[in-house]
C-alpha cells in the first residue's frame, strides 16, 4: 500500500528553519523495507544537479538557493578527477575544486548532497574526468582493473574521501549517498573492476549508501551487490520494474532524470519541454529523482569532452543544457512547471527565489592590437617524427608542428591522425583547415618550387568523454605525416597550452592566419554579459585572464557567458586567440546568450584532381560486375573474374524505396586468395553527389571501417537523381577478385539496391 505522500515530504518543511538558523540538524539516513528512510521516516530524494567547476565560486549559493526554491532538497554532484589532479601527483581542492565549501553551502543552505566522485564521471567532459597524464603511463588502460589504473584511482578517490568522508550523514553531514564509477554498463561489463571501486570507497571510509547509475538495458552490466541500483532516464513504471530485477523491492532511483540535453558543434541546439509530467509520475509513486543538470553552467577554458556517435562529435562550451536554470542561473519556464509539480505533490511551498545576477551590456568595442602567432611562440621542440600533445607534458590547448618541404605542384598532404583541427599553412598563409569531425586528414596543396615552410597548428576540441573510444585519446598529431606518399621528417614542434596570455607580443601587423588580439571595455555597473563572437571564425577568448572557452561560427552557440565576478568597474581587457581568420575585430555583449544559431557548413573535400571525362565514359570493358543489394544490413560479397585497375568507380543506380538519393556505408575489395585488399593507401577521388549540409555524408566514410557513419548523396538541396558516382584511387595498380558492399545499417531510408563496379 502507498505511502502518504505528504507524509514522504513532510521533512522539508524544516529545511528553511535549518537553513535560518545557519546550522544543519544531524541526521540518520538509512535503507529500511526497500524504502529510503531520514530520521526513522519515508523519504523521497529531490535531487538536482550543479557541478562546481562549471560554475564560478562565487555563484555556488545562489545556484544552490535557486534549487531549493523549486522545491529540491538535494544537490547531486560529479567532481572531475582531472582538476583535482591535473598533473601526476599534484592534488588541488582549492578555489573553485574545493569541494567540502561547496558540500559546505549546501548544508547551511538546509540541502543533502549525493556524491559522485567517479573516477569516471561521463558529464560531457573532457576525457570524461580522467586526468590527461594517465595516456602518457606505458601499459595503462583506463576504466579497467589494470594494476597502474588501479593504483591511481585509487589515490584518487583516498584524496577525495580526505575531504568529504566527515560530511556523510553518518558523520553529523549532509551526504546522503555515494555512487560507484559511472554508467559503466555502457562501456564494459567487468564486476571485478566495478568491485573493486566499490570496495574502495568502503575501505575509504564510506559508509552511507553506495549506488550504481545506468539505463535500463544497461544496468545488468553495471550492477553489483551492496549497491543500489539507479536507472537513468526512466519513467514510471519501467524504472521500478528494472530496478526489481537487482534489488527486489527497492529503494527507487533515478540518478539522471533529464530535462534538457547536451549540445555538439555543428548541431542544432537540444530544446525540450522538460517531462514534467513523468517526472511528477514518479515522485508520485515514490521513486526519488535527480534532474541531470538542474544547472548545467559552462565549459569554460578547454574543459569541453566530446562524443563518438559514429564520428568525433567535440562538445560547444557552453553547458546550458536547457536546464530548468539556464547559463546565467536564470529559472526557465520548466523551472516553475518543476517547482508547481513539486508543490502539488508534497503539499509544501518551497522558499521564495533569491535574487538573479544583473546582466549588463557592452557597447561593441575594437581589439586594436594584434599580433601573430608565429611572433609568439615558444622554444620549440626538434623531432625527427611528430610528437602527440601528451609526450610534451602538455594537456589542453594548441601544438604547431614546422617543417620544410621542396616546390610540388598538386601533391597529397595526409596527416595521420589529425586530432583535431588543424589548420594548414605555407609559409605562413593559410591554405585550408582540416576537421576531424568531417573525418579530413587530406588535402592537396601546390608548394613553389623554391619550396616552402609548412605549419600545421592543431587544436585539442576535447578529449572523448563516453563510449568505447575513452582509452584512445591522445591529441595532435599521433601518428605521421605523408605528402606524396613519402613520410615527412624534421620537425620542429611548439607546445601552446595557452594557461597565461599576459605576455603577449601585439606588434599590431597584418593578420592573414592564426593570431592573438586585444582589446578594452569599461564598466560602470558590473554583471554577467553574453559576448558576441559572430564576425569571427574559430579560437579562444580571455576575459581579465579567465578562459571563458571556445567560439566557432559554426553554431549552433554563437556568444560566450562571462559571469559578472570575472569584471571589474572600469577598464576590463579582452584577449582572443583566432586560428583563421576575423572579418572584423570587434566584439559587443548582450543581454541574452545565442546558442540556436547554427549554421549551413561548406565543405571543401581538397580530393586530388582525375580525369573526370572517365567518369561518364566508362564503359562494359572496364565494368567488374553489376547487381542488386540484398535488404539488409549485412556486409554482401558479390565475385567477379579477377582483373587488375588503379581506379574503383561504384556507381548506385537505385534504393529499395526508389528515392533520388543513395547511400552506403562501407566498401571493400576482395583479394583473388579471398582475403579483403587493404585500404590504407586508398583516397577518394571524385563524388559527384555528397551530403555534406545537414549530415556528414562524405564519401570518405566509405573507407572509415565504422558500419554507423555513410557515404549519402545529396538531400539537403536541390539534387540529382541516381546514378551517382565514387571513384576511389587505390594508391597503385590493384588485382581483385570481387567486392564487398555493405549497405547503410537499420530502417533507414537511400539504402542503395541496384549498383555497378568498375576497375579500371
Amino acid at each position: 500500500m502507498r505511502t502518504c505522500i505528504r507524509s514522504l515530504f513532510s521533512i522539508a518543511a524544516a529545511f528553511a528553519v535549518a537553513a535560518t538558523a545557519s546550522a544543519f540538524p544531524k541526521h540518520k539516513f538509512e535503507i529500511v523495507d526497500g524504502k529510503f528512510q531520514l530520521d526513522g521516516k519515508p523519504f523521497v530524494i529531490l535531487a538536482g544537479e550543479i557541478h562546481p567547476s562549471r560554475v564560478p565560486k562565487e555563484y555556488w549559493r545562489q545556484r544552490i538557493q535557486m534549487a531549493k526554491a523549486m522545491g529540491l532538497n538535494t544537490i547531486s554532484v560529479y567532481q572531475f578527477w582531472n582538476m583535482h589532479e591535473p598533473e601526476k601527483g599534484h592534488f588541488d581542492f582549492s578555489g573553485n575544486e574545493d569541494v567540502t565549501q561547496f558540500l559546505r553551502i549546501c548544508e547551511e543552505e538546509g540541502m543533502f548532497a549525493i556524491l559522485r566522485p567517479g573516477p569516471y564521471v561521463c558529464a560531457e567532459w573532457e576525457f570524461g574526468g580522467y586526468p590527461y597524464w594517465l595516456l602518457n603511463e606505458k601499459g595503462l588502460v583506463v576504466r579497467s582493473k589494470e594494476a597502474q589504473f588501479m593504483t591511481f584511482s585509487k589515490r584518487y578517490l583516498k584524496e577525495m574521501a580526505k575531504r568529504t568522508v566527515d560530511l556523510q550523514v553518518t558523520h553529523g553531514g549532509n551526504i546522503l549517498m555515494v555512487q560507484v564509477e559511472n554508467e559503466y554498463g555502457s562501456y564494459s561489463n567487468d564486476k571485478v573492476y566495478m568491485a573493486e571501486i566499490r570496495d574502495a570507497l568502503k575501505e575509504d571510509g564510506y559508509d552511507v549508501p553506495l549506488y550504481v547509475a545506468e539505463g535500463s538495458s544497461q544496468l545488468a552490466s553495471a550492477w553489483i551487490p551492496g549497491t543500489v541500483a539507479g536507472v537513468n532516464g526512466g519513467g514510471w513504471p519501467d524504472t521500478v520494474k528494472t530496478a526489481n530485477k537487482y534489488t527486489p523491492g527497492g529503494p527507487y532511483i533515478v540518478p539522471e532524470f533529464y530535462p534538457g540535453w547536451l549540445d555538439h558543434w555543428g548541431g542544432a541546439k537540444s530544446i525540450t519541454d522538460g517531462g514534467v509530467r513523468s517526472f511528477t509520475d514518479l515522485i508520485k509513486n515514490n521513486v526519488s529523482v535527480s534532474l541531470y543538470m538542474f544547472h548545467g553552467g559552462t565549459n569554460f577554458g578547454f574543459t569541453n569532452g566530446a562524443n563518438w556517435g559514429g564520428g568525433f562529435e567535440p562538445d560547444i562550451t557552453s553547458y546550458d543544457y536547457d536546464a530548468p536554470l539556464d547559463e546565467a542561473g536564470r529559472p526557465r519556464k520548466k523551472y516553475y512547471g518543476f517547482r508547481d509539480a513539486i508543490t502539488k505533490v508534497t503539499g509544501i511551498t518551497p522558499p521564495p527565489l533569491p535574487a538573479t545576477i544583473p546582466i549588463v551590456t557592452i557597447p561593441r568595442f575594437t581589439l586594436n592590437h594584434s599580433g601573430t602567432l608565429f611572433h609568439n611562440l615558444p622554444k620549440p621542440v626538434v623531432s625527427e617524427t611528430t610528437k602527440t600533445m601528451e609526450s610534451l607534458g602538455q594537456a589542453y590547448g594548441f601544438v604547431l608542428y614546422r617543417t620544410h618541404v621542396k616546390g610540388q605542384k598538386q601533391v597529397t598532404l595526409d596527416i595521420r591522425d589529425l586530432r583535431d583541427f588543424g589548420v594548414i599553412m605555407l609559409d605562413g598563409k593559410v591554405i585550408t583547415t582540416l576537421d576531424r569531425r568531417r573525418k579530413q586528414q587530406t588535402t592537396v596543396i601546390d608548394i613553389p618550387a623554391s619550396g616552402a615552410q609548412l605549419d600545421i597548428l592543431v587544436e585539442n576540441s576535447g578529449r572523448i568523454n563516453y563510449g568505447s573510444k575513452i582509452p584512445d585519446n591522445f591529441k595532435g598529431i599521433t601518428d605521421h605525416v605523408e605528402l606524396g606518399g613519402v613520410t615527412l621528417k624534421g620537425w620542429e614542434i611548439y607546445s601552446l597550452p595557452m594557461k597565461d596570455v599576459s605576455h603577449l607580443n601585439l606588434v599590431n601587423e597584418t593578420n592573414d592566419g592564426p593570431a592573438f588580439y586585444q582589446g578594452t571595455f569599461n564598466l560602470s555597473t558590473l554583471g554577467d554579459a553574453f559576448l558576441d563572437l559572430r564576425g569571427w571564425t574559430k579560437g579562444v577568448i580571455w576575459v581579465n585572464g579567465h578562459n571563458l572557452g571556445r567560439y566557432w561560427w559554426i553554431g549552433p552557440q554563437q556568444t560566450l557567458y562571462v559571469p559578472g565576478v570575472w569584471l571589474k568597474t572600469g577598464q576590463n581587457t579582452v584577449t582572443v586567440f583566432e586560428e583563421v581568420k576575423t572579418n572584423s575585430p570587434t566584439i559587443e555583449g548582450l543581454a541574452e546568450p545565442i546558442l540556436t544559431d547554427l549554421k549551413r557548413e561548406k565543405v571543401d573535400t581538397k580530393r586530388p584532381r582525375v580525369k573526370l571525362a572517365k567518369v561518364s565514359s566508362l564503359t562494359d570493358a572496364e565494368l567488374a560486375i553489376s547487381g542488386d543489394l540484398a535488404k539488409g544490413d549485412a556486409a554482401q560479397r558479390f565475385k567477379f573474374p579477377t582483373r587488375t585497375g588503379r581506379y574503383l568507380c561504384i556507381e548506385t543506380d537505385s534504393t529499395f524505396e526508389n528515392e533520388t538519393y543513395s547511400a552506403l556505408s562501407e566498401v571493400d575489395l576482395i583479394a583473388p586468395d579471398g582475403f579483403l585488399i587493404d585500404r590504407a593507401k586508398w583516397r577518394v577521388a571524385f563524388v559527384d553527389s555528397e551530403e555534406t549540409a545537414q549530415e556528414d555524408g562524405a564519401a570518405e566514410n566509405l573507407l572509415d571501417g565504422d558500419l554507423e557513419t555513410i557515404w549519402h548523396s545529396v538531400w539537403s538541396s536541390e539534387h540529382k537523381g541516381n546514378p551517382h558516382q565514387i571513384i576511389i584511387d587505390l594508391g597503385a595498380n590493384t588485382t581483385a577478385a570481387g567486392v564487398r558492399l555493405t549497405p547503410r545499417q537499420g530502417d533507414r531510408p537511400a539504402k542503395t539496391k541496384a549498383f555497378r563496379v568498375y576497375l579500371y
